[in-house]
């Protein structure tokens, strides 16, 4: 509305000041420039939105508490993110440009895909004050090879642009930013249930390397198969024909190894059970917590 009545009133004028052909000449050029203007933003907001959003996070938001602690700041810096080998997406220069902001994300919209743009972009941002804590982790993170903050970047520089950051709230953010890390083997585990699909983020590109990650299960699997199934064997032969020295002995061996073997099969059984199910506990106690913090405040 308000660059309708613009327009209007930049007719009008023309009108009193310039010929018919004039008037509707620059009339023209700027519902031209106007339209330019807003197909620019309309596809800069769609590239962001593909870039810096998350359809399938955002749509499962109020369940990632399920494989994640409910704590936006539970975020290891950078040097602790090396030595779990996990790999860290980079910051792009557009989202630290004060230009960009006034332009673009800080603009009023008609519709909620612009504030939805702008809360992932400050939880993107709010993610980065807490991966760089430390001077090593900025050096760390100005690598060539990860490239993840631009190199001419100052510690001082970034802790100023920084400071801030902390400050901003788990409301001003999309949901799936107040949980911190979370694992993608979790995301992909829980994929089938949560978001219909085989996985959320495929890792593996080749058949061999999506079949490999079954060998070793199915090769333990195997191993104590063969063991508990030739110790049935000996204890079979030996019972057969009577036990006496050396037989008496592979008896025994045979019947220490099965039972050594269900042994250990049942513990690290019972060892899943036990840390899947303590997972579940701190998470129900913490959501329960949570929840009762956030009556309190209402």
């Amino acid at each position: 509305m308000w660059l309708d009545r613009s327009l209007s009133v930049t007719s009008y004028r023309l009108y009193q000041k310039r010929s018919a052909q004039a008037q509707w000449l620059s009339f023209l050029t700027a519902s031209v420039t106007s339209q330019t203007v807003r197909v620019h933003s309309s596809k800069v907001w769609d590239l962001l939105a593909r870039e810096i959003c998350s359809d399938d996070l955002d749509g499962v938001a109020n369940r990632l508490w399920w494989m994640s602690k409910q704590d936006s700041g539970n975020i290891s810096p950078l040097h602790r993110q090396l030595v779990k080998r996990r790999t860290i997406v980079p910051l792009p220069r557009y989202i630290t440009s004060y230009a960009f902001w006034r332009d673009y994300l800080c603009t009023e919209a008609s519709s909620g895909g612009l504030e939805r743009i702008r809360r992932a972009a400050l939880g993107y941002l709010r993610t980065y004050y807490h991966l760089v804590k430390h001077e090593s982790d900025l050096r760390i993170a100005q690598d060539p090879s990860l490239c993840l903050v631009p190199p001419d970047i100052t510690w001082e520089q970034f802790c100023d642009f920084t400071s801030n950051l902390g400050d901003i709230a788990d409301r001003d953010v999309s949901l799936c930013y107040a949980y911190g890390e979370i694992r993608l083997t979790r995301l992909n585990l829980y994929a089938p249930l949560l978001l219909g699909k085989s996985h959320f983020q495929k890792v593996e590109h080749q058949y061999g390397t999506y079949f490999t990650r079954f060998y070793r299960p199915i090769l333990f699997v195997i191993g104590i198969t063969s063991v508990v199934l030739s110790g049935l064997q000996v204890v079979v032969s030996v019972g057969e024909n009577g036990g006496g020295g050396w037989k008496g002995a592979a008896l025994w061996v045979s019947v220490t190894a099965i039972v050594a073997s269900c042994i250990l099969l049942f513990t690290l059984g019972f060892l899943l059970v036990y840390k899947v199910m303590k997972e579940w506990k701190f998470a129900i106690r913490d959501r329960l917590r949570l929840l009762e913090e956030k009556r309190a405040a209402e």
